[in-house]
């Protein structure tokens, strides 16, 4: 298909009109398959279940499958259900987490208050509904070891002595390389608050550089790495050095950088041309509004800004071309 005809505006209101085509023909899906389900028509086929006839015929993955039957069920209910997923008031994940705490009598006001919120709201709000139970205790427990690395099949060499009608083979065998120990590894298990919570997520948008998958591990382990060579008594300072000022350099003050993140709220502070900013706050980078190539300060709070990282590379290609060199 050649999209080159079609402006980048053009482009967006096409995939608009095809969304709400997709959540239209989405609830027509869900009304039949709450039908299907209705009739157990499945249970006289080789399928046995509407699962079974998702997954195994129409090739949904597992967890696509549930979430399309909760949601079908649910709707059976709650008619109102649907005609919100077609305004894209709620969504499917979302639905799928409500279904089980749905009654009649509390139906419309979760589903008012699930209307366009994200996955994560909607299961703070399922939690809320939840019977209380005693939280888990603290706990750190060694998983079992792994079976160590088995060692490779040591070579052979067969070196042949001479021309003989009968040679006689040499044979070396190299020795048996050492078994490697596999890394042991540990299961942490602890509630918190929604104050840690909020921490967590602040500090993996800070290390996406550095860890891009922002795993438990990456992050957690390098908080507790900062916070022992912080507070290790003893604890050797590397020596102050002078460093070029700002306006020379490229390089941003750290008074700089903080102000600027103060002033930005921490999120990137690019407006788009539908007038709203993109506020994302994982791989932020500082940019200077006025190239430092082209004679932008670095020490002046108001030619600094912080932008995500694809908006960065966005600007820098708006303004250099496809190559995307930037001078910054």
């Amino acid at each position: 298909m050649d999209f080159s005809p079609l402006s980048d505006q053009a482009l967006m209101g096409k995939v608009e009109a095809l969304a709400e085509t997709e959540r239209f023909s989405l609830v027509d899906f869900l009304l039949h398959l709450g039908e299907l389900d209705r009739r157990r028509a499945c249970e006289k086929t080789s399928y046995a279940t509407i699962f079974g006839y998702l997954t195994r015929r129409l090739g949904f993955s597992e967890s696509d499958a549930v979430r399309r039957v909760r949601v079908a069920r649910a709707a059976r209910k709650y008619p109102s259900i649907l005609r919100m997923l077609s305004r894209g008031e709620l969504h499917v994940v979302g639905i799928s987490l409500l279904e089980p705490v749905l009654t009649p009598e509390n139906h419309q006001r979760l589903l008012q208050r699930a209307s366009r919120r994200s996955t994560r709201e909607i299961d703070r709000l399922v939690a809320e509904l939840a019977p209380a139970c005693e939280p888990p205790r603290d706990l750190i427990r060694a998983l079992p070891a792994p079976a160590p690395h088995p060692p490779t099949e040591p070579s052979t060499t067969i070196e042949l002595l001479g021309p003989s009608p009968a040679p006689t083979a040499s044979v070396t065998m190299a020795p048996a390389p050492p078994t490697v120990e596999p890394e042991r590894r540990v299961v942490f298990t602890f509630t918190a608050d929604e104050g840690v919570r909020t921490k967590f997520e602040q500090a993996r948008d800070l290390l996406r550089h550095r860890f891009p998958m922002g795993r438990m591990e990456e992050v957690i382990g390098e908080a507790l790495r900062r916070l022992v060579e912080q507070e290790l008594p003893g604890k050797q300072r590397r020596p102050w050095k002078p460093s070029t000022p700002a306006k020379e350099s490229r390089r941003i003050a750290k008074w700089i950088r903080n102000e600027v993140w103060r002033r930005d709220g921490g999120r990137c502070a690019y407006t788009g041309t539908d007038g709203a900013r993109c506020g994302q706050t994982g791989w932020l980078e500082f940019d200077h509004r006025v190239l430092w190539a082209l004679g932008g300060r670095s020490d002046d709070p108001a030619n600094i800004r912080l932008l995500c990282r694809v908006h960065n590379i966005a600007e820098a290609k708006r303004l250099f071309g496809a190559s995307g060199s930037d001078g910054r």
